[in-house]
């Protein structure tokens, strides 16, 4: 077992007993190693915003004596270079500069999309894909951020003729969607850090009545992890103070390109009915032809 695996372990193990703001403290170090490895509990502890006292305290209850061998443990995996250190130490102390913001934005993304290629696994994709193609139901389930890849996905899937639901708010609306939900339903969460109650909620509701689920989510931390069938781990770092959620809208566009293939007619006959619906109903531009 690596280094890295270790720690994650330690990690997977103890989160269930930790305190609140050690789990924010294990959230932080299992998505931000790089920065844990050279930041003091101090600089992680302002991150994440609890006491230092809770980072000490969180690496005790993973089974380390304090955090310097936490630290040891992470810092495993990387080069001992000055140069490494020097250019973790420059990006922790300097903003990006407003002019380079664009293009900081663009190269973040692109990172992400890149380490979510890695991150999912084809066989799980693949499964996935022909749990959507063969579900009587499907509910798409997301809020806050994730609100945004839940519609796109749900939107997707509806204009390919699948009978879809997307609930982007709690409350009534999703306790009716639920309440319809049928063991030959397929459930499908998406959840990025902070994670939303509801969402959890309707997972494992769903795991109750027996419907599959995906969960699209950003750790293997997530609440979603443990209640899926499928999980498939996206990116989402940002620049700013929000997650990115490009990665995991590149991903759908995959789901909505395997499921095109494997139904290709049933597809153009539902995209050509929703095309003669759109000009008969004159909602499109008069140009959008």
């Amino acid at each position: 077992m690596t280094a890295e695996e270790m720690v994650s372990a330690r990690i997977a193990a103890a989160f269930p007993h930790l305190s609140r703001g050690q789990k924010q403290v294990a959230r932080f170090v299992v998505d931000n190693e790089y920065f844990v490895a050279f930041a003091s509990a101090a600089e992680v502890a302002q991150k994440v915003g609890v006491s230092t006292a809770t980072v000490v305290r969180f690496c005790q209850a993973l089974g380390y004596e304090g955090y310097p061998y936490l630290q040891a443990a992470i810092r495993q995996r990387f080069p001992h270079s000055a140069a490494t250190v020097q250019k973790i130490e420059e990006r922790l102390a300097s903003p990006i500069p407003e002019s380079d913001v664009l293009a900081q934005v663009f190269a973040t993304d692109i990172d992400n999309i890149k380490h979510t290629m890695e991150l999912v696994a084809p066989e799980t994709f693949e499964s996935a894909v022909a749990e959507i193609d063969g579900a009587s139901g499907i509910l798409v389930v997301g809020g806050g951020v994730s609100a945004t890849p839940a519609l796109f996905f749900a939107h997707s899937l509806k204009t390919m003729g699948f009978p879809v639901q997307v609930v982007t708010a709690g409350g009534a609306p999703l306790s009716l969607e639920l309440c319809a939900l049928r063991p030959d339903d397929m459930l499908i969460g998406i959840s990025f850090w902070r994670y939303f109650r509801e969402t959890v909620e309707a997972m494992s509701r769903a795991k109750e009545i027996g419907a599959k689920r995906i969960a699209i989510t950003d750790s293997e931390l997530s609440p979603l992890v443990q209640l899926a069938d499928y999980v498939l781990l996206t990116a989402t770092d940002g620049v700013a103070h929000s997650a990115s959620p490009i990665a995991s809208l590149s991903l759908i566009n995959a789901f909505v390109a395997a499921l095109a293939f494997r139904r290709p007619q049933q597809t153009l006959a539902a995209l050509r009915s929703v095309d003669a619906m759109y000009r008969e109903s004159q909602i499109l531009w008069r140009n959008s032809r």
